[in-house]
């Protein structure tokens, strides 16, 4: 029903722009022909304004279609992957896709066009997910072929776009937005009730229990490819070499504070994310309960192949991976890498901080800084969130996370620039400060009780001085 309903408004949107149109510019060409050209011009002008814009918007659309990216996973390069997916097509009772490409981005998705259905895998999820959790987001993409939803998506698809491009480039009244938000009102609803078949046909395939993690691990391994790219793959971009990216993903995640951390996070992450009407998504807090309403385990424990989902990327060659990521240059090892670009990176995000003393009136230096924590000004550090369903103890830790990598940043640029320390990679967060007398200092460590304690700056402070820290 609401999908018929969605294109009912889609279908009177561009009606009543043909209507205007046509019948403005028919009533101005009438006035033309009896010499008022005044009259004409105002009725041409509102013909374009009025009708104009969605048709244009429309046209568009209509030629405008989603267009294969990444990089092939052909059968004869990934032939395990393939026998995972063929499997889970006949389990759904539907036909897999044609063509299966890694993407950078932490998602998958299904999408068709001239009947070649494609299949996009995020690297974030192959290369963090075990196979029995990959399992089931295969299987959800393959309940979408089922449901027919990939016919649906690709007219959502322009729908969206023309509506989009009318409201957003077009719109000089305000009415193309107001179409657009009560069409996408619409849309989103019927595309949830799409998530909801596709978790379904996930639970038959692959089961409860790995459905229920693959859902809770997508934020997670979300956060950790934005924190790799930034903090890791930046050192390559800065220095315009190419390491071994994917392992550099793989070392990442396996480190043993990484996994404690993911695994940490993955509930808070749930019961945080925020939800619209306007979400094509269901929150995932919702899809897991969901799944344990319609699928209750009755203390049955289920087997889910725990093996790591890794494997699946071998054949993918080092040069696709980098294409991916956009990382170009010769091949460098990343322990070359760390003290090669890392000063430069810590030096980037040390300014970053001292701008924001500097803003805050607090002061550019790190004993300014280490005084505004003792005065419990942390927030004046970072301002006010830019999304404001944050709840407070949100904002707090993202305070406190953001002020502990980039204080640690200062400390070890400081000791870096006078030439007390060398930095080395530290897949575990920042880097490693290695000091003269080989001792290892891990600046986030180092810094982090003062940021959460103000009782405890002074302790840091004599920590630092102690290391030949200046300006406290």
């Amino acid at each position: 029903m609401r999908a018929a309903l969605a294109l009912v408004m889609l279908a009177g949107f561009f009606v009543l722009a043909v209507v205007l149109f046509a019948g403005l510019g028919g009533l101005a060409l009438t006035l033309f022909q009896r010499d008022d050209v005044e009259g004409g011009l105002i009725l041409s002008a509102l013909a374009l304004v009025l009708g104009g814009p969605p048709l244009v918007a429309m046209a568009v659309a209509v030629w405008s279609s989603p267009k294969p990216s990444g990089s092939a996973l052909t059968r004869a390069t990934h032939p395990e992957l393939w026998r995972h997916v063929d499997e889970l097509a006949r389990i759904a009772g539907t036909r897999g896709p044609d063509d299966i490409r890694l993407v950078s981005e932490p998602n998958a998705g299904v999408w068709e066009r001239h009947g070649t259905r494609y299949l996009e895998l995020g690297l974030p999820f192959v290369a963090g997910m075990s196979i029995g959790e990959l399992r089931s987001v295969l299987a959800h993409e393959l309940g979408h072929y089922g449901g027919g939803h990939t016919k649906v998506s690709a007219f959502t698809y322009r729908a969206k776009l023309a509506l989009g491009l009318g409201a957003g480039r077009f719109d000089t009244t305000g009415v193309l937005y107001a179409w657009a938000r009560l069409y996408a009102l619409v849309a989103a609803s019927e595309s949830r009730k799409h998530e909801q078949f596709a978790d379904e046909v996930s639970v038959a395939a692959a089961g409860r229990e790995a459905t229920t993690r693959s859902l809770l691990r997508t934020g997670p391994l979300g956060e950790a490819w934005a924190d790799y790219l930034r903090w890791y793959v930046s050192l390559a971009v800065i220095a315009g070499r190419t390491p071994p990216l994917l392992e550099g993903f793989r070392a990442y995640l396996d480190h043993p504070r990484r996994v404690h951390q993911l695994r940490e996070i993955e509930p808070l992450l749930a019961a945080q994310e925020p939800s619209s009407v306007f979400d094509s998504h269901p929150p995932i807090r919702e899809r897991v309960a969901t799944i344990a309403r319609l699928f209750p385990s009755y203390g049955v424990a289920e087997a889910v192949d725990e093996r790591s989902a890794w494997s699946l990327l071998d054949g993918t060659s080092s040069d696709a991976v980098a294409s991916l990521i956009e990382v170009q240059g010769p091949p460098i090892t990343w322990e070359e890498l760390a003290p090669l670009t890392g000063p430069l990176l810590v030096r980037r995000y040390a300014d970053g901080l001292r701008h924001a003393g500097r803003v805050s009136k607090i002061g550019d230096t790190l004993g300014a800084v280490l005084t505004a924590l003792e005065q419990g000004r942390l927030h004046d550090l970072t301002g006010r969130p830019v999304d404001a369903s944050l709840t407070p103890e949100a904002v707090h830790d993202a305070a406190v996370d953001a002020v502990t990598e980039l204080l640690g940043c200062m400390v070890a640029d400081q000791l870096v620039s006078a030439n007390r320390a060398v930095l080395e990679l530290n897949w575990g967060g920042l880097f490693v400060l290695r000091m003269a007398d080989g001792a290892a200092v891990y600046p986030d460590d180092l810094v982090a009780p003062a940021v959460r304690d103000a009782n405890r700056v002074p302790e840091v402070r004599s920590w630092l001085h102690a290391l030949g820290v200046n300006g406290l």
